[in-house]
């Protein structure tokens, strides 16, 4: 079974069920719950609708053929952007029948963007660190105002430079998903760049399947399913409040802390928290449904605090008895209710949660409550005890397949999934805690050797919703890796070096770290200060990055200078959406050495200074020439003479290397030019792409298949002839490289001498070598060599050597 859940722009739960099958026909009576509770709570329905998989109508894309490796399979054409904006592009989803017919789906570009990462060959290829920087500035885009006010922010606390990382853009600058058409032109510039690079070891970056998923994620984009939605309030976020920046006082270390509503990252780290709330790995299910349920019902409280509303009262712990009762004891003495947010709720909405839910056409979960209860003595802890075990946070119809609950459901968060919200329906908004049926008692469920609800373990609030600085004992809370003291670095260091090649060694980094920070605490003058395991992983990725400097982007300088142009292409400003961003000039590629004046007049300590230079320099390269250098083996082309590197030549000539399922392919201009030449063939330096769309092309592969099937027919002739050659088989003679066991092809002969023990293998070429010199003429069959004069001696020689220790 799989957990889903739908979340408002609040990150409130209102709907959690388990599944069997996620389709339509699973979660109708999920949606049509909720557009139940939306209508009779007279709030807006959500407009909009984020999620991980089918955000639009069904379609289909050609399987990539053998040959298509050139770009021209990869570029966006005017026929597919007609095809595929063209027809129904509306889906028929469980939402849009059963909650609201206008509400407009969204893919979650978390998703989208792994999809296009899992088809990379490896996370540990030189290029796929810098693919995914720019894979992710060309989905986004940064907000200009937000961004200089952050680098304000930065000067103000006298960071040097004023370059904000990553993080912090996150978390204080708002972005927004371009266009369909501006999308399309950012992410296809980015695949242009990378879909035939190759690392130092001539590795491809991309698996051959990235074509097919460029062809799907292309009509998402083309269809709207990425881009964000226009809407009154601009960009989709929450004001989160001020934080101040490195804990610095003063209004211009304040920076903005914004939140995202689209999305469905949260989901994410609400299924990572569901983990934590389940104690062991098999459980009954009774005690999975009481934990998973109070778990929600924690969560939807920690949301309700992070909002920080004024209007809203709640409890400093949030203890489901004690709430209960005090709302109990007010209403009895005041008329009204403690904590109005989280009353209970008299009205049963015939919805299902957790385990309860119940899909059309599938067995229904029993759940048998009856299971190990105990007789408690205090009243209130029956009541409660009812109100624990029946909690409903989320949004299902009850159907009669459906079991029935002892005790009637009570109301959920209803908050829309538009951008705004009124502060009266967070009031309205009741967290599930439920009372005992008058019709029917339940028995209580509370053990009575416990006095209350044991609280489960609460994980900290997400780290977008804080508005103030983390409490850290006092010290300085150091992230970037490039803030790091000396001895925080080495430290890690040792650490790493400590844990190497352990499963999980970032966690058990983590882990000695923070216990040598806390040690570390009673001394004021230490220098060890807390970071967390993320920022330890970036610092690994730091360190492989230092090592590796060999990769395909940075060994040409006008690789480097296209790698610069095309980031500064994905951060500079656009025309088709209303966010400006910040504008980054392209490096310098190999900057010109500044020439000296002519009026500065050489000195006399610069003249011995220049000389000293030199002879240091002659000095250095005769030791350099002393010592053995490992020789570079460089294949050259055979026609121009140039390394057949594309960026080690001298620019006469142009080479490319073409591959594809049933050919490899070598182009040289110069080569290609002196064989079509006298056909019209005119350029010495034509591109490969420009040759490739002429018909010399096709005739260049044929001949390089031709090429290779001679090839492999001299390779299996040549595997044939040695496949004839019968090797001989088992123990060899050292002396006549025959075997040693005996048979018709072995001159070996397997014998013993009388009256001695032991057996005795007769080599006639040994015993030939032993016995030339003192009169033996030719090699003898084993029955003349005993007629012979040298087998009583043949006999001694062989006796004194098994004697031998």
């Amino acid at each position: 079974m799989s957990s889903y859940a739908i979340m408002n722009e609040n990150w409130m739960i209102l709907s959690w069920v388990m599944l069997q099958s996620e389709c339509d026909r699973s979660l109708n009576p999920l949606y049509e719950g909720l557009s139940q509770r939306y209508t009779v709570a007279g709030v807006e329905k959500a407009r909009y609708q984020w999620v991980d998989r089918d955000c639009c109508a069904a379609f289909k894309v050609l399987q990539p053929g053998a040959q298509e490796h050139l770009w021209d399979s990869w570029r966006t054409t005017d026929a597919i952007l007609a095809e595929a904006t063209s027809g129904n592009l509306k889906n028929i989803c469980a939402s849009r029948n059963k909650f609201n017919k206008d509400i407009i789906v969204k893919l979650d570009l978390f998703h989208c963007m792994r999809r296009f990462t899992r088809e990379c060959v490896s996370e540990h290829h030189s290029l796929y660190s810098s693919f995914c920087q720019f894979l992710s500035a060309a989905f986004v885009v940064v907000d200009h105002s937000d961004l200089q006010k952050l680098k304000e922010a930065y000067t103000f606390c006298r960071i040097s430079p004023a370059n904000p990382t990553k993080q912090h853009i996150r978390e204080h600058c708002r972005t927004k998903v371009p266009q369909p058409m501006e999308l399309l032109q950012r992410v296809e510039d980015v695949l242009h760049h990378y879909y035939m690079a190759k690392d130092a070891n001539d590795l491809l970056l991309f698996k051959d399947s990235m074509l097919k998923v460029w062809r799907i994620q292309r009509i998402h984009i083309l269809r709207g399913c990425l881009s964000d939605p226009e809407v009154g309030e601009g960009i989709l976020y929450r004001y989160g409040g001020t934080l101040q920046l490195n804990y610095n006082k003063g209004e211009g270390a304040a920076v903005p802390v914004w939140i995202p509503v689209r999305g469905t990252s949260q989901q994410e780290g609400f299924h990572g928290h569901q983990a934590q709330w389940v104690t062991g790995n098999r459980v009954s299910c009774e005690l999975f449904q009481a934990q998973a349920m109070t778990g929600v019902v924690r969560w939807n409280y920690q949301r309700l605090v992070d909002l920080k509303q004024p209007d809203v009262e709640l409890p400093a712990v949030f203890d489901p008895r004690l709430i209960s009762e005090l709302n109990t004891i007010s209403v009895k003495v005041t008329g009204r209710s403690k904590y109005p947010a989280l009353q209970l709720s008299n009205r049963d909405t015939g919805e299902r949660f957790g385990l309860q839910y119940v899909e059309p056409g599938c067995r229904p979960v029993v759940l048998n409550w009856d299971k190990n209860r105990a007789q408690p003595n205090n009243p209130a802890a029956v009541a409660m005890e009812t109100e624990h075990h029946c909690p409903a946070p989320t949004v299902v119809v009850g159907t009669d397949s459906q079991e029935s609950c002892a005790a009637p459901v009570g109301a959920v968060p209803i908050l829309s999934s538009s951008s705004r919200q009124s502060s009266d329906v967070v009031t309205k908004s009741l967290l599930p805690l439920t009372q005992a049926s008058a019709t029917q008692k339940p028995e209580p469920l509370i053990d009575t050797d416990l006095t209350g609800v044991a609280p489960l373990p609460q994980s900290s609030s997400p780290r977008a919703t804080r508005t103030g600085p983390i409490k850290t004992g006092g010290l300085i809370q150091v992230l970037d890796h490039g803030r790091w003291t000396e001895p925080m670095k080495a430290a890690i260091d040792e650490l790493l070096v400590n844990h190497r090649g352990a499963k999980d060694v970032l966690k058990r980094v983590d882990a000695d770290y923070a216990a040598m920070v806390q040690r570390g605490c009673t001394d004021r003058n230490s220098l060890l200060h807390p970071t967390t395991v993320q920022h330890i992983s970036r610092y690994v990725k730091h360190l492989a990055k230092l090592k590796n400097t060999s990769s395909s982007l940075n060994t040409s300088p006008e690789k480097i200078l296209e790698t610069q142009q095309l980031w500064h292409s994905l951060t500079s400003g656009s025309q088709t959406i209303s966010v400006p961003v910040i504008t980054l000039p392209p490096a310098i590629c190999n900057p010109p050495a500044v020439a000296p004046t002519q009026e500065d007049s050489l000195s006399r300590a610069s003249v011995e200074k220049i000389v000293s230079d030199v002879l240091a320099k002659q000095q250095q390269q005769q030791q350099q020439q002393q010592q053995p250098q490992k020789k570079t083996r460089m294949r050259n082309c055979l026609a121009c003479g140039q390394p057949k590197s594309r960026y080690l030549g001298d620019g006469s000539s142009v080479h490319f290397f073409y591959q594809s399922k049933t050919v490899k392919y070598f182009y040289c201009s110069t080569k290609v030019f002196q064989t079509y030449a006298k056909e019209g063939l005119k350029d010495t330096r034509m591109s490969f792409e420009n040759f490739a769309a002429t018909a010399f092309f096709e005739r260049e592969l044929e001949a390089a298949r031709q090429r290779g099937a001679e090839w492999r027919k001299v390779a299996e002739e040549r595997g044939k002839r040695k496949a004839a050659v019968q090797l001989p088989t088992g123990r060899l003679c050292r002396i006549c490289h025959q075997p040693l066991k005996q048979g018709p092809n072995s001159p070996h002969i397997h014998a013993y001498f009388p009256g001695v023990s032991g057996k005795y293998i007769y080599c006639p070429s040994r015993v030939f070598s032993l016995y030339n010199a003192q009169g033996m003429e030719k090699e003898m069959t084993w029955p003349d060599f005993q007629q012979s004069d040298f087998y009583d001696a043949e006999r001694d020689r062989w006796i004194a050597d098994k004697r031998k220790p």
